[in-house]
């Protein structure tokens, strides 16, 4: 009797025991594949996994992942991997079969005719493969509004932009602009008035004012002691001339006007004191930047949604240059982080427009409202069409917008050499200069 109790009870000890290896073995087991490192996934599919950790929808993970129509060739341990991170299943056939789309079905190979009866039997030939050849690149074509640009002058600036501010000389730089707007304290360019638009030629800032169109897309902009924001003429067309910052772990981008000493050449591109500029700060302040969330990004009235001052260094410290410039058939590209970026981290459809209509339709819009406004200016948009008509004639095949170029040099603090410009002829009316020191302050 005893030896079968003392039986019974080594048979439980030794099931307990078991069951506890057993245990141990799959803990092991989970805990190995709990650290096994991630996969190294394509960005766009680590964006499906930033969405997912989120807590977005399935429904809005799968509308990205449609919009952007890419495809990958995930291997078995990165869809593992995804499934882990709780990627929906429909998620991840998306991410495999193309936004979504079914792959076309594979073309059935012809079946060959029947060989008669007693004839030997031969392997056709194997059919020659058809490569189809890789479409050439579609030439450049400047848009309509980028080849009759009329060229722009200091006499046109200076009486187009005259009835929205004043012209003051500042030293060591020349003529430049002050709108009436700086005034305001708080006014800063590409900020009030306006919005951001996804060009082919990179983003593109759509102002309200009259005088959008000068003063956002040619010269640059400084902030001076006596006057505020200030315009520093400048003669070639850009989207915008700013530079761009992003913290994306905080979910905010900035930007900022790019400095008078930022020159555009061209066959070369931006310069910035000697070298080519790709991603530099150009010493730019950290109060230039103003910094928006991501989420708010497409708001028409930024002044809600700005961080203020006390918080804009911080943002500034975890921010990384992310410009995106490059030089392309004459034109200056201003990317940023780019179209799909941008999307997917303001939650947004990022179309792209075509930049040489929106800026034949800003430029015509504005010069109407100007001349409606003061129908004295009328007199300098005909010079300059005029001007623009011989140029073309006499220089055949060269886009107007680059006759009679005046580059902006790089000189002192604010990067151009005293009395920059074009000065008018002699016996030319200009709009009052105001000299710095002269005024009463």
């Amino acid at each position: 009797m005893k030896t079968t109790r003392l039986n019974l009870k080594n048979r439980i000890v030794a099931a307990v025991a078991g069951l506890a290896i057993t245990w141990m073995s799959l803990g092991a087991a989970n805990t190995c594949l709990a650290q096994t490192p991630p996969p190294d996934l394509p960005p766009g599919v680590q964006d499906v996994v930033k969405l997912t950790k989120a807590g977005l929808s399935e429904d809005v993970i799968l509308s990205k992942v449609k919009a952007t129509a890419a495809s990958y060739n995930l291997t078995t341990d990165q869809i593992i991997y995804l499934s882990q991170q709780g990627v929906p299943q429909t998620v991840i056939s998306a991410l495999i079969g193309g936004g979504g789309q079914p792959a076309p079905a594979p073309t059935p190979a012809p079946t060959p005719p029947p060989q008669p009866s007693g004839a030997p039997s031969y392997a056709p030939a194997p059919a020659a493969p058809s490569y189809a050849p890789a479409p050439a690149p579609a030439p450049y074509a400047p848009g309509p509004a980028v080849a009759e640009a009329a060229p722009v002058s200091l006499d046109y600036f200076q009486a187009q932009l005259g009835p929205y501010g004043r012209w003051v000389e500042v030293a060591g730089v020349g003529p430049c602009w002050v709108p009436f707007e700086s005034n305001n304290p708080t006014w800063r360019p590409y900020f009030d008035q306006g919005r951001w638009v996804f060009t082919d030629q990179g983003w593109f800032w759509q102002s309200d004012y009259p005088w959008g169109e000068i003063a956002f897309h040619y010269g640059r902009w400084f902030r001076d002691f006596n006057y505020g924001w200030v315009w520093a003429p400048a003669y070639d067309w850009a989207p915008a001339w700013v530079s761009w910052r992003y913290a994306e772990g905080d979910g905010f981008c900035g930007w900022a006007p790019l400095p008078v000493a930022a020159r555009f050449e061209v066959g070369v591109g931006l310069t910035f004191r000697g070298g080519l500029a790709v991603d530099v700060d150009f010493g730019l302040p950290v109060d230039a930047f103003v910094f928006i969330g991501f989420n708010h990004f497409w708001e028409r009235d930024y002044h809600v949604y700005m961080v203020d001052r006390e918080r804009v260094h911080y943002f500034y410290e975890r921010s990384v240059i992310r410009n995106g410039y490059r030089y392309d058939h004459g034109r200056f590209v201003n990317e940023g982080l780019g179209r799909e970026r941008m999307a997917v981290l303001t939650q947004h459809e990022v179309r792209v427009a075509a930049a040489h209509e929106l800026r034949g339709a800003e430029e015509h819009r504005n010069v109407e409202r100007r001349v409606a406004e003061h129908p004295r200016l009328a007199e300098t948009v005909h010079a300059r069409e005029v001007t623009g008509r011989e140029a073309s004639h006499e220089r055949p095949g060269t886009p107007a917008g680059f006759e009679r170029r005046e580059e902006v040099r790089p000189g002192n603090s604010h990067g151009l050499v005293p009395g920059n410009g074009r000065q008018p002829p002699p016996g030319h009316q200009q709009p009052s200069q105001e000299k710095k020191g002269n005024e009463g302050k």
